[in-house]
């Protein structure tokens, strides 16, 4: 896939020295020269790298002012004309273009104002949904006249209010990259424009002294050759009194009407030439055109792949964090069973400890009630669980067995509840604590036959011996 098909491409222009160039430095990471003062750097179209915003490839175009300090304004329209239709022929589109215009300056200049109408008929009304006016260098004013003039410029309707009113925006830039990139935002989405000038020479086929741009520069110089040849008059009236009166001013104003001569003759010639220059312009362009298109390509593909790269490793790595994620809420899932799980069981053990020890109470009520006084008459104290964990090994296995011949009838009932605490405990299940606390009351009950009579020791023991 030609990477060329999601490239974003906007042109960036204004007057010498309002800025395009820095502002192209600060988006792109480009390093083309800047001018110093007002002198102009830029005499020829310009493509920065291509670089990546919000996941598009951005490329900007840098063109030469209107009032170049070097080359006249045909010659700079003839560049920039030049540059579009060839480029819009290969099937290049812009998404947008800005214009640079410093905050700074104190009014705009009649100069300014032309540059502005010649840019705004370079575009056409229909593009103007993709134009931005970007206002720069706020730090060389105090903020209230810069908003005082930018004021001013967007509701003069000799300035940029009819442009605003259709379409364009105002904007302001404060030469950072954040500012840069925040004003590019505006445009990198839009649908793409053909500039009226495109049109007018691709798909109209007009030379370039007949389309609205060429007309409008042409009918500014021819303007400028008037207000020349008026200050000629003036000034030969005034040399043919100086002459009269042998004022040493004479030979000031013979030049000055020599200048303006002279200038009328270059105007004039700039309008001829119009056309032909542009043949000529756009033939000399178009190898150096097709060398800054290849490189663009190039470029652009590397950058294309190295984005491609970056995505495969954000995805990857997404993917681990979904696959990490996953199998902590596994873990936490498990956790969380196991907890669940335990506590049912430790809630269960709970109840039968509860209904064991219960019944075990019970027994040992039972089995105390019924249990033979000591010699002196007394009954002994109630048995409890603690006082006989030492003797916890003494009891052994138990085996009911019936009464024994011979024997009181108290003891044989104290031997059947021993005998029933024994097959209790054999078939029941208890938990460890109480399993220790039955046996320690069987080697209790051992010691309190011992302690009545021989016969009830002796058939106490039949049931403890084993």
């Amino acid at each position: 896939m030609d990477p060329r098909g999601k490239e974003i491409r906007i042109a960036v222009m204004g007057a010498t020295g309002s800025g395009k160039t820095t502002f192209i430095n600060r988006a792109s990471g480009s390093d083309f020269p800047v001018e110093s003062g007002l002198e102009s750097c830029t005499t020829d179209v310009g493509t920065s790298k291509p670089f990546s915003l919000d996941g598009q490839f951005v490329t900007l175009i840098d063109t030469p002012g209107f009032d170049d300090t070097i080359r006249n304004d045909t010659d700079v329209l003839t560049s920039i004309a030049a540059y579009l239709s060839n480029t819009y022929e290969q099937g290049a589109k812009l998404a947008g273009i800005i214009y640079m215009h410093r905050i700074s300056d104190f009014r705009m200049s009649g100069t300014s104002k032309r540059n502005f109408r010649i840019f705004r008929e370079l575009c056409g009304e229909s593009t103007l949904n993709n134009v931005l006016i970007v206002t720069n260098m706020w730090g060389n004013v105090d903020s209230k006249i810069g908003e005082e003039r930018e004021r001013e410029l967007a509701t003069n309707d000799k300035l940029f209010k009819p442009v605003l009113e259709k379409g364009a925006r105002l904007l302001r830039h404060d030469n950072t990259e954040a500012s840069a990139h925040a004003i590019l935002r505006n445009l990198i989405n839009s649908q793409t424009a053909i500039l009226a000038i495109q049109h007018e020479i691709v798909n109209q086929r007009k030379g370039l002294a007949q389309t609205a741009a060429g007309s409008e520069l042409t009918r500014l110089l021819k303007e400028q050759a008037q207000r020349y040849g008026d200050e000629i008059t003036k000034l030969r009236g005034e040399v043919e009194l100086a002459t009269r009166a042998k004022d040493e001013a004479r030979k000031e104003l013979q030049e000055e009407v020599e200048r303006k001569q002279l200038e009328i003759e270059r105007i004039q010639r700039d309008v001829g030439r119009m056309a032909t220059d542009f043949l000529v312009e756009r033939s000399r362009l178009e190898s150096r055109i097709a060398e800054m298109e290849a490189e663009n390509r190039r470029y652009l593909a590397n950058l294309k792949d190295l984005q491609d790269e970056v995505n495969n490793v954000r995805k990857e790595a997404e993917s681990m964090q979904i696959e990490h994620a996953r199998r902590e809420s596994e873990v936490l899932t498990m956790q969380r069973e196991e907890a669940e799980n335990k506590a049912r069981l430790l809630e269960e053990e709970r109840r039968a400890r509860e209904q064991v020890e219960a019944q075990y109470r019970k027994e040992i009520d039972r089995v105390q009630e019924k249990r033979p006084s000591t010699e002196n008459g007394r009954v002994p104290e109630k048995m409890h669980v603690e006082d006989v964990k030492a003797d916890a090994n003494a009891a052994g296995r138990l085996e009911p067995r019936a009464a024994i011949d011979g024997e009181d009838e108290d003891t044989r009932n104290f031997a059947e509840d021993i005998a029933f605490l024994v097959d209790f405990t054999a078939k029941t299940f208890l938990p460890r604590p109480l399993e220790t606390r039955l046996k320690s009351l069987m080697a209790r009950a051992a010691r309190v036959a011992r302690e009545t009579t021989t016969s009830g020791h002796k058939f106490i023991s039949t049931y403890l011996s084993r």
